[in-house]
């Protein structure tokens, strides 16, 4: 054999993309180094694509280039059914009259405010997350409830507040060698459920609270956040309705975004217009307040760090699930409800005729990018009071499938754009041979456009087959879970939908709650499932979760930690791919036979700058 050659021009200093930091990128792309800093602390360091958009939205903030620091503070808050009840008694209570609780979520300070500049929010993170070990957490945190006619919360027992002293202890420790000053929260831990109100809500407040099961099911998670110095003192309404500036003083004003407005301004307006500083860019000016509606302080927090340090194991009892739903498939034996979730026995799907591969194929597909993470929130503003669609631009779909209005706020469609990706990637599978004898979709509209498309661009003919079991991880839907078209009525709207198709899990059959490991489970229950009633190559078109949850365990690997689960999905782009190959030592991942599919932010043109 041949040996190489030496090369006469080595590039030795060249640094391959894939291992620059998101600083560098953003340096590569031109942006300087203290605004690449801000935009990366401002977005949580989740991505370059959101800190580039950042500077883009910023371009007009005057504070754009200051090196004032953020403020940081580190909170354990609750998740799962005690989350679920705060929740619902956050809403209750705040429909009586707004108090001090309804400027946060519901938490327990361990570190307050501190300051820190840009350089530093990556590591600020980075300690978090590297702080404890999973064993050192105590198995439970105990709540107390304590009410009197000033203030009402929920007080952590002895010992497990000692031991989240000592957490927070620990933490300013590690900031202290960053030369950052904190103070770690010495006092009484607590939740605070009620304060600032007035005498007459004594009563419902306290029969309220009295009803909450604190210690029932409860979850907890660290969590840092920060925010920008200029909402200190501010109050935080969220944008309801669109305005466009008619004077050169007024601000722009777009559904989803978050004004910062102070309190005196309110009281004082004599006109129902304030001036106020916008969330998304930056930029100040007068709007009118009615577009807007009082919201709490911490939506508008970015946040830099989860680490979950207690989940509990819950199990699932007919008590806790309506009788109308059955339990989810699960593998494990301890399980009560095996012998009825084990799925039926069918015999194979009807696969067109197979052509001779090596081995079978799964490949897995993110769905493509959705109109409610690319415009906010998008209802009120392409919806007239009629419920006619309008088109409000040229991303947002040319049109929707007739359905319930109100049903797109947790399925949305695809954007224009989000066609389009799934169309190359059809159009890419068939020019690389790629074959495939049956196509899943879980029942989310954006998957179901998503395979439509890749089929349309492959020139397939092959039927979508709805799959409920492809459902992302169900925690993230706080409302229980979205109201989804039927086959019947996808196929009305002129999808290919394969209406004679029984599903492997129906959608009465998903749990109301689960938690990481359960939705690893559920979904290697359900590619196991698919495999075996099915011939040939497989196609799925799910979520960004969909990608590991349904390869990891069937390729030899372990269920994640609940942190490396959601960082995994902020890996996992739209259109996103993955192929899986069964082989004599079983299943293996590989990457598609395709290219991937990259594309840039771009920013919506102001016409009027040009008016200057």
């Amino acid at each position: 054999m041949a040996t190489l050659p030496p090369r006469k021009n080595p590039t030795p200093t060249k640094i391959s993309k894939e291992h620059l930091t998101p600083l560098q990128i953003l340096l590569q792309m031109g942006f300087p180094k203290h605004r690449a800093e801000k935009a990366l602390a401002a977005t949580g360091h989740r991505s370059v694509q959101l800190a580039s958009d950042w500077l883009l939205a910023h371009v007009r903030d005057s504070t754009l280039d200051s090196t004032d620091p953020r403020e940081y503070v580190l909170y354990l808050c609750p998740t799962g059914l005690l989350s679920e009840q705060l929740q619902r008694f956050w809403a209750k209570s705040k429909e009586l009259e707004w108090n001090g609780v309804h400027n946060f979520m519901p938490h327990i300070t361990l570190v307050s405010s501190f300051k820190a500049a840009d350089e530093y929010a990556k590591q600020l993170a980075t300690m978090l997350e590297n702080l404890i070990a999973r064993d050192d957490c105590p198995e439970s945190i105990g709540l107390e409830t304590y009410i009197s006619p000033n203030f009402m919360g929920l007080f952590v027992r002895e010992e497990q507040a000692e031991w989240l002293k000592s957490l927070a202890v620990k933490y300013v420790n590690k900031l202290s060698e960053l030369e950052l000053n904190a103070e770690p929260n010495m006092k009484s831990m607590h939740l605070t459920l009620a304060y600032q109100f007035s005498d007459a809500l004594y009563e419902p407040l306290r029969t309220m609270v009295e009803k909450l099961e604190p210690n029932k099911h409860a979850d907890w998670e660290l969590r840092l956040y920060s925010k920008d110095l200029r909402s200190c003192n501010m109050n935080v309404h969220k944008v309801m309705h669109m305005h466009i500036p008619r004077e050169h003083d007024e601000l722009e004003l777009r559904p989803g975004d978050y004004i910062y407005v102070s309190e005196e301004a309110c009281a004082n307006s004599i006109d129902g217009w304030v001036e106020g500083i916008s969330w998304l860019t930056g930029t100040s000016g007068y709007f009118p307040l009615n577009h807007t509606k009082r919201t709490a302080d911490s939506d508008s927090w970015t946040l830099h760090s989860t680490v979950q340090i207690i989940e509990s194991k819950i199990d699932f009892t007919e008590e806790m699930i309506p009788k109308i739903r059955r339990l989810p498939i699960v593998l494990t034996s301890e399980s009560s409800d095996v012998t009825d979730g084990v799925p039926p026995q069918n015999e194979p799907m009807e696969a067109s005729e197979a052509t001779t591969v090596p081995s079978r194929e799964i490949l897995i597909c993110r769905h493509g990018e959705r109109v409610d993470f690319t415009f906010g929130t998008w209802i009120p503003y392409c919806f007239e009071t009629d419920g006619c669609y309008v088109r409000r631009d040229l991303n947002m779909p040319a049109k929707i499938p007739p359905r319930n209005i109100h049903n797109f706020q947790d399925d949305c469609p695809l954007t224009t754009l989000g066609e389009l990706q799934a169309l190359l990637i059809g159009e890419a599978m068939k020019t690389s041979n790629v074959h495939f004898d049956v196509a899943f979709a879980s029942p989310s509209l954006r998957c179901v456009q998503t395979l439509s498309q890749i089929l349309k661009g492959f020139e397939s003919d092959l039927e979508i087959k709805i799959e409920p079991g492809l459902m992302e991880w169900v925690a993230w839907y706080q409302n229980g879970l979205p109201t989804w078209m039927t086959p019947e009525e996808l196929f009305d709207a002129g999808f290919k939908i394969d209406k004679t198709y029984k599903p492997i899990v129906r959608a009465d059959e998903l749990p109301l709650r689960e938690n990481a490991t359960q939705y690893y489970e559920r979904s290697y229950a359900l590619i196991k499932s698919i495999i075996e009633i099915t011939k040939g190559n497989v196609l799925i078109v799910a979520h960004a979760t969909s990608l590991p949850a349904c390869t990891r365990q069937l390729t030899g690997g372990k269920i994640p930690h609940v942190t490396e689960v959601t960082r995994l999905v902020q890996q996992v782009p739209y259109l996103a791919c993955l192929m899986a190959r069964a082989g004599a030592d079983g299943w293996t991942l590989h990457p598609p036979p395709f290219p991937p599919l990259t594309h840039s932010s771009n920013k919506r043109f102001d016409w009027k700058i040009l008016l200057t």
